[in-house]
């Protein structure tokens, strides 16, 4: 009452309870008691305690949000019923204090933020609901000031509902917070700054969330966020790519990862569209490296801002060609990925940079790493699908994007070199082998001029080692020394050391020999004058080595020294056909450059040798491939003259049939050798002639329709000539 004296029925009431009632009685005067003290209370003035918190000091206003705190909590802990009239007046009076210098007012959000992720928490629905709608009116209110320069106030004010998303255990929750930071995007997005970190950092903890609605929620919000905000976002874009990486790495939900991978693809446009604002830009906040909670490696603390921007979203693509389960999210990984490497990497892109010779380095060529060697056990299942669904086309898209950017890539061309060779070289996969094969011709037609020694040298043994391997065998016979008087590498030393010695019988796989003998083929064909001499030999004694082997092979069954099975024997009859073929083609191809005039033999003592790709160095190659040449036809037609004779009777029935075969088959590469003799020069077939007359008279007696044929030619045209020059 006014004068503070209370009524004979009042105060008759307040004595009730010291005398002994029944429990209707307790109830009765517990209900007078609660209206009483209500009648009593002043409502204005109690609304006055919290509206006049603003006029309390710095000091006074965070003890008392801490004590309201304390109540707030008490009055949720009620187990039966619990109240929110504090937590009401928390937001209250957070909103009467907002305008408070910011360092004060960040000192009450410390406070304030706690206990908002605390009651976000809460076992009742309704409450820890009303708790998230508090903060996104706070925080959409709390947008309307403009952030101070080199302040990050907002990503404090956003960071509860980070808190929130990893902790909060009701999905009803996490879909709440994410439909109130759509809100806040669409209506207050001019004024976010710092807070986009915050941002971030909750939509890359929905990107791990297990329910696949949480995560697409997070998605569809982030993805729309780059897209229509993508000017406002400045400094933070490392945290959206992070952010929108965390969704590719993700396993559980594949339709989101693959929509994560072609998001990337397009923010990597908007990042090249917009370099200049975007790419270096040093000044504003410098966003925390890898984002907030966005998974994956950061990147290191101290590189400059194109690393922390492209170096998450390289990793995460490369990540998910090498390792995700499901080949529709790689193949979109790996075009997203490459996609955005011929961008970057060429002249005016982000990449064109030591950072791109590191990220291909580091990010491209280690998704190989999983592949087949040839020391390495049979594919899994697992890794055969891989290789066909990914590691072919992955390699071939690798060769690509390096020879169009092969000035600025390299220092990486050895590393690339070698990963062709071993994918070349191993034996469980055909069709990787071949994709090798072609993409190592192509970086070697397309780079070559500009190959250092070393790197031919390199290119040499990386493709002798493969012989070395699948072949085993040795060059039978010292090949001739060096005609430009220059020592090859050690490094190619020691490999030719490998192929000239003598290696365990046995062959590796027929079909990947073959493709070895056209790979080298093909290389000496296009590219020996950039080749040093020692390594143009060194790749023609592999050849030979390879030829040699598998003779070795068909002599020792024509013998009765072996009695390989059947299967293997007919391989080393083809292989041996093949090898004569290529190493004919490629010594005639190497001898039809040599000039008639020219002198053959090595420079003059102490003279250096010709440049590389001079004529000089033409030269001196053609006249090396010349005695190779020579040696090698009269050895085909020595054997092809055995093979003839033991056909006829001189072995046994299975011995005949072998020899017969064996000679049908030889009898083309017989003829294209004896068709190369008859393109010799005037000088180098009367050089010649005394060596090859006994055997191409020999010749004369054989069967085949298709050698007589060139015989007759070659000795109407060439022979009678010349023996009536020699005469008069």
């Amino acid at each position: 009452p006014p004068s503070g004296r209370l009524t004979a029925r009042q105060q008759s009431i307040l004595i009730q309870p010291a005398r002994v009632r029944n429990s209707s009685k307790d109830a009765e005067v517990e209900a007078v008691n609660s209206a009483t003290m209500v009648d009593s209370v002043d409502v204005v003035a109690i609304d006055r305690i919290f509206s006049g918190s603003a006029q309390l000091n710095a000091d006074a206003i965070v003890e008392f949000v801490t004590h309201l705190c304390a109540v707030s909590r008490e009055e949720l802990d009620a187990a039966g019923d619990p109240q929110v009239y504090s937590l009401q007046k928390i937001v209250e009076v957070a909103y009467y204090n907002m305008s408070r210098v910011r360092l004060v007012w960040a000192r009450i959000w410390e406070v304030l933020s706690e206990f908002f992720a605390e009651v976000g928490q809460h076992p009742n629905l309704s409450i820890a609901m009303y708790a998230v709608d508090s903060l996104r009116q706070l925080a959409t209110k709390f947008l309307e000031r403009e952030e101070l320069l080199n302040y990050q106030f907002q990503r404090e004010f956003l960071k509860p509902f980070q808190d929130l998303m990893g902790a909060a255990k009701s999905v009803e929750v996490r879909d709440l917070i994410l439909v109130c930071l759509g809100h806040m995007v669409q209506s207050r997005a001019r004024s976010i700054r710092s807070g986009w970190s915050s941002l971030f950092g909750v939509l890359s903890l929905a990107a791990a969330d297990p329910l696949s609605s949480v995560a697409k929620a997070g998605f569809d919000l982030a993805r729309d966020t780059v897209r229509e905000h993508f000017a406002l976002i400045g400094d933070h874009h490392p945290e959206g790519v992070s952010c929108i990486a965390g969704y590719l790495r993700q396993r559980p939900h594949v339709d989101i990862a693959l929509s994560a991978a072609h998001c990337l693809a397009d923010y990597a446009k908007l990042l090249h569209a917009a370099a200049d604002a975007v790419g270096g830009a040093g000044g504003g906040e410098p966003a925390p490296a890898g984002g907030e909670g966005g998974g994956g490696s950061p990147a290191p603390l101290d590189l400059g801002p194109a690393e922390r921007l492209w170096w998450p979203l390289l990793e995460s693509l490369a990540e998910a060609v090498g390792t995700h389960p499901k080949p529709a999210v790689r193949a979109a990984a790996l075009s997203a990925l490459f996609g955005c490497a011929d961008v970057e990497l060429a002249p005016g892109g982000a990449l064109h940079s030591p950072l791109g010779v590191r990220a291909f380095g580091e990010l491209v060529l280690p998704i190989f790493a999983a592949a087949p060697s040839e020391s390495g056990p049979p594919l899994t299942a697992h890794q055969a699908a891989w290789v066909d669904e990914t590691g072919v086309p992955a390699l071939s898209a690798l060769e690509r994007s390096f020879c169009a950017q092969h000035g600025l890539l390299a220092p990486l061309c050895e590393d690339v070199i070698a990963l062709l060779a071993r994918c070349l070289q191993q034996p469980h996969h055909a069709t990787l082998s071949q994709v090798a094969a072609e993409s190592l011709l192509q970086l070697v037609r397309e780079t070559g001029a500009t190959f250092s020694q070393e790197t031919w040298a390199r290119v040499c043994a990386e493709l002798k080692s493969c012989f070395d391997a699948s072949a085993g065998e040795a060059y039978d016979g010292a090949p001739p020394p060096a005609a430009d008087g220059v020592a090859a590498s050690p490094l190619l030393r020691e490999v030719s050391a490998k192929v000239e010695a003598e290696a365990p019988e046995g062959s590796g796989p027929h079909e990947l020999q073959v493709l070895l003998l056209s790979t080298v083929y093909q290389l000496l064909q296009s590219m020996y004058p950039s080749m040093k001499l020692a390594d143009v030999e060194g790749l023609l004694n592999c050849m030979h080595a390879m030829y040699d082997k598998a003779s070795r092979t068909l002599q020792a069954a024509l013998d009765g020294e072996a009695a390989p099975p059947p299967a293997e024997l007919g391989e080393a009859v083809h292989l041996r056909l093949e090898a004569m073929s290529y190493y004919l083609q490629v010594l005639f191809s190497l001898h039809d450059k040599l000039e008639p005039a020219a002198q053959a033999g090595t420079p003059k003592r102490g003279a250096p040798p010709p440049p590389l790709g001079s004529a000089g160095h033409v030269q001196l190659i053609a006249a090396a491939a010349e005695y190779r040449l020579v040696s090698f036809c009269l050895h085909v037609l020595r054997d092809y003259l055995r093979l003839r004779e033991r056909s006829v009777g001189g072995a046994d029935g299975a011995a005949r049939e072998l020899c017969a075969t064996a000679l049908a088959e030889m009898t083309p590469n017989v003829v294209t050798l004896l068709q190369g003799l008859l393109a010799f020069s005037g000088p180098q077939f009367g050089k010649h002639l005394p060596a090859f007359y006994p055997l191409l008279a020999d010749l004369i007696h054989c069967e085949s329709p298709q050698i007589a044929a060139v015989l007759r030619e070659l000795f109407a045209q060439r022979v009678a000539p010349h023996l009536q020059a020699e005469a008069s």
